[in-house]
């Protein structure tokens, strides 16, 4: 009886999502163990929102499996099962371990995944019917080091190391469920690079790519079409009391009037307001503008206050006042840093810093959520470290 009601909603499932090209083509896909599940649900992911823009994570089990150099078919079949943000497993070395679970489709299962440099993706997206009008985008905040993505089966773009964007509108209808396919490959700059790390003599050496594949969280994000704030910078100054708001701006007509409105917010409570003036599309500089206000904050961020943080909730203004876009509260603490001859300051105070490098995020996706990291840095700062410093070897050039 349970193996024909299972077989019962395969038959169902696959009638239902008919309508999505490529879908039941998941049918082909590797059985997950009891336990495991390819969670879809839009519904059920996180997500942020503001009154014009709205951003849902897709990170989760997608399916996956090894490929050719054949980027224009999505595979119809032999899907396994890999999670999204994860490096493509097969090395290990002294920084880097093998630590999440490729659930493979038995006809590779035996292949040597060390060695691929490409790779399939795919997954259903359903896109909120509250996202009409929007431009809809697909976000992977780090990818190593080339995708081309695909939605039911129709190649839209490419999006290349080491982050980027994809405008995905033309292609989705708010309310649907299309399938989102990326074909990601790792691609070193250079076939065959130079290598000083043994020696200072230089030797060739074939270029590699060490963490490969969707390395980042991957988000749809649905923004104005028109106007719109690209990305939000924070600079504090206590010597000054002041504060400087920088954003990149996309879509700004030429001759147009806008302002930006930033508002500071202390435990969802407001603590400052400013306006920019007004300027014209033509007034950015390399795409972006900002403004600097006097703002002496309560609360400073220290070594020893790190919970003291604010919120800038940042929008873009045309003339007559409206809001076109309310970008996303960026979070931020109110310090600053200077180097004085070999003293380091710190709001004020000089500071003494014994560092170390912080390998954690190299070395695996285990070793890099919060509990492991804050495991790490309290075993340092058992024996005298106070500071860490995140770093990536594989720096060579002509590597990614």
């Amino acid at each position: 009886m349970k193996l024909l009601l299972q077989q019962s909603f395969a038959i169902v499932a696959c009638i239902a999502a008919s309508v999505v090209p490529g879908v039941c083509q998941g049918a082909a896909a590797v059985r997950l163990p009891e336990g495991v599940k390819a969670v879809w649900d839009i519904e059920k992911a996180y997500r942020q929102s503001t009154p014009t823009r709205e951003r849902i994570c897709i990170n989760g089990l997608w399916r996956w499996q090894p490929a050719d150099n054949d980027t224009n078919a999505v595979p119809a079949d032999r899907w396994g099962y890999f999670k999204v943000p994860g490096s493509w497993p097969g090395i290990t070395d002294y920084m880097q371990k093998d630590c999440q679970t490729v659930h493979a489709h038995p006809s590779w299962k035996g292949r040597n995944l060390r060695s691929i440099t490409a790779a399939w993706y795919q997954r259903q997206i359903t896109i909120p019917e509250e996202w009409v009008g929007r431009r809809i985008t697909v976000h992977a905040e780090y990818l190593n080091s080339h995708a081309t993505v695909q939605v039911d089966g129709r190649e839209i773009g490419a999006i290349v190391f080491p982050a980027g964007e994809l405008d995905i509108t033309a292609a989705c209808r708010p309310g649907a469920t299309h399938v989102l396919s990326m074909f990601v490959a790792a691609m070193p700059l250079k076939g065959v690079m130079l290598s000083y790390s043994d020696t200072a003599s230089a030797r060739e050496v074939k270029g590699s790519v060490a963490r490969r594949g969707l390395c980042g969280d991957v988000y749809l994000v649905s923004t104005p079409m028109g106007a719109r704030i690209a990305d939000v910078k924070v600079d504090t100054s206590v010597r000054r009391w002041e504060i400087t708001f920088d954003a990149a701006l996309d879509d700004l007509a030429a001759d147009a009037q806008y302002a930006l409105r930033a508002q500071i917010t202390d435990d969802g409570r407001s603590v400052g307001q400013f306006t920019s003036k007004t300027f014209k599309g033509s007034d950015l500089k390399d795409g972006r503008v900002a403004f600097t206000e006097n703002f002496k904050a309560g609360r400073l961020w220290d070594l020893h206050t790190p919970q003291n943080t604010y919120h800038l909730n940042l929008s873009l203004l045309e003339a007559g006042g409206k809001v076109l876009d309310a970008g996303r509260p960026v979070r931020f603490g109110f310090r600053e840093f200077w180097i004085d001859g070999r003293d380091f300051f710190l709001n004020g105070t000089r500071i003494f810093l014994s560092a170390v490098p912080l390998d954690n995020a190299q070395i695996g996706a285990a070793w890099a959520n919060y509990g492991a990291a804050r495991q790490s840095m309290e075993r340092l700062k058992s024996f005298g470290i106070n500071f860490v410093y995140t770093h990536n070897y594989g720096c060579e050039p002509g590597s990614h």
